[in-house]
């Protein structure tokens, strides 16, 4: 057997299985350095289920933020009465009323036409270079650049590329008949496109040589920039009415006529033709009930994750990985009571809306309430967020009806806040906690190099004393042997006479 850095090896000459010895010597030499391991994968094994505590509380906290957020409480739901013309959504805080409208007309975007041109694959034989100028508020036109090879369809394939903020294409009118068309990307009055010839005549006017779209009506906003020749769809704004108030729009997209909702006319309407729309804009409560089950269903996740951690199975004498934690059962406690206690609330101090029962958030049954899980009654929920909405969103942390609750001590979101933030946030008593386990795992890693290093130096003293044992046994054993065949010899020359 080898011996090490010694290269001595113990041959057996003497009988014994000194190898064996020593394998079994340093077995038990060794069971300082097993128990170290056992506590670095113990330690290993709390520093990982405090990570995940960690994670579900913060998860838990992510619940309680949209708790205190007033737009999960002012939440608001719009319906049209008829949505081929008018359909509209809402955002935080949207003013709930029933608003009556009258269309009269939908905003359209300008579109300019060349004269008809006997091809589109054919080079107009046209060079030089334009601009185009998208709306009264542009800064300065996009130019592009025609040669003489250019045909109808490559000018309004040069055009789409130059981003100058609108569309063209080629729009066949009749046999041998195709018109350049040009349609503002934009709709309203303020963004019909202008042009303007900087080099040769591409465009050009009526009788010139270029494709006849440039009209002699300056443009007013730019200088050197005209009208187009030929308008199909003039630029026009929206009109329209909110219960009886004129408003006029640039596009079919309006966030102004009413807070928090946004209009979106759909469809075509000319004033020959108004259509009338009402659209009713009411409290969206489901919006806040899914945001307190996410809370309760999350509270509960974190609950029983922590029961499993705190755990001791009698039936299987395993323990959770951090069995008898002080700390933890201190969190698993406070969150508990939190959920039990009465909870300041500004608008509601003496009740009824100041406990988490009183919105139909109670203990579960199930296992007797041993759990102490939530759940969540939704209709008791919806009874009293339509009784006093107010109130109840109070009760949560979050600001209404003018009310906004202390950030640090009232209403359930800002109270759990205050206390779990010290623990999750960066550098907390969490992340403390970590760093000392950390550090002990290094000090039991460096303990365990170090004994390491002892047994391996064991294991050589061993096999040098070994070594030095078998040797003189060995010799006895040839002495042994020698002191035998001169017995046998003796006996054999005694007998013969």
């Amino acid at each position: 057997m080898s011996i090490g850095s010694t290269g001595m090896s113990l041959p057996g000459l003497s009988g014994y299985d000194f190898s064996g010895i020593i394998d079994m010597m340093v077995q038990v030499e060794r069971l300082p350095e097993l128990q170290m391991q056992t506590n670095q994968t113990a330690l290993q094994t709390r520093s990982d289920a405090w990570k995940d505590v960690n994670t579900r509380l913060q998860s838990l906290d992510t619940k309680l933020t949209a708790l205190k957020d007033a737009g999960t409480w002012t939440a608001a739901s719009v319906s049209s009465s008829n949505t081929s013309f008018l359909t509209a959504s809402t955002s935080a805080g949207a003013a709930q009323g029933i608003y009556s409208l009258t269309i009269t007309q939908t905003a359209a975007a300008q579109t300019a036409v060349s004269a008809v041109q006997a091809s589109a694959s054919t080079a107009l034989n046209l060079s030089g270079t334009f601009s185009i100028m998208s709306g009264k508020n542009a800064t300065s036109g996009v130019q592009v650049t025609v040669a003489a090879t250019d045909t109808l369809t490559s000018i309004a394939s040069k055009i789409n590329g130059a981003g100058a903020g609108v569309n063209a294409a080629v729009v066949q009118t009749g046999t041998n008949q195709y018109q350049l068309s040009i349609t503002n990307n934009s709709t309203g009055t303020d963004n019909q496109a202008t042009f303007q010839d900087v080099s040769g005549t591409v465009l050009g006017g009526t009788g010139s040589a270029g494709l006849g779209l440039l009209s002699t009506t300056a443009d007013t906003n730019h200088a050197g920039y005209f009208l187009a020749q030929t308008v199909t769809n003039p630029a026009v704004n929206a009109s329209f009415t909110v219960n009886g108030i004129a408003i006029t729009s640039q596009s079919n997209t309006v966030t102004t006529a009413v807070p928090g909702v946004t209009f979106n006319f759909v469809g075509t309407v000319a004033p020959a033709n108004p259509q009338s729309v009402t659209l009713n804009v009411s409290a969206d409560t489901s919006v806040a009930q899914k945001a307190v089950q996410a809370f309760v269903d999350q509270y509960n996740s974190t609950m029983d994750f922590i029961s499993t951690k705190l755990n001791y199975d009698t039936s299987t004498k395993i323990k959770g990985d951090l069995f008898g934690d002080a700390t933890l059962q201190g969190v698993q406690s406070r969150l508990r009571t939190m959920m039990g206690s009465i909870i300041a609330n500004p608008s509601s101090p003496t009740g009824p809306y100041n406990t988490l029962g009183s919105v139909g958030i109670t203990t579960s049954s199930a296992n007797f309430g041993k759990d102490a899980t939530l759940t969540l009654d939704t209709a008791k929920f919806a009874t009293a967020i339509a009784a006093n909405p107010k109130a109840v969103a109070n009760l949560f942390g979050a600001a209404y009806g003018g009310v906004t609750p202390n950030t640090t001590t009232e209403g359930l979101a800002n109270i759990a806040h205050t206390y779990l933030y010290p623990m999750i946030m960066y550098g907390g008593t969490i992340a403390q906690t970590q760093d000392m386990l950390a550090n002990q795992i290094k000090d039991v890693k460096d303990q365990i190099t170090q004994y390491e290093q002892h047994v391996l130096n064991y294991q050589e003293q061993l096999k040098l004393r070994f070594a030095k044992l078998e040797s003189v046994l060995s010799g006895f054993n040839s002495q042994a042997s020698w002191l035998t065949t001169q017995m046998s010899s003796l006996s054999a020359s005694t007998s013969k006479k």
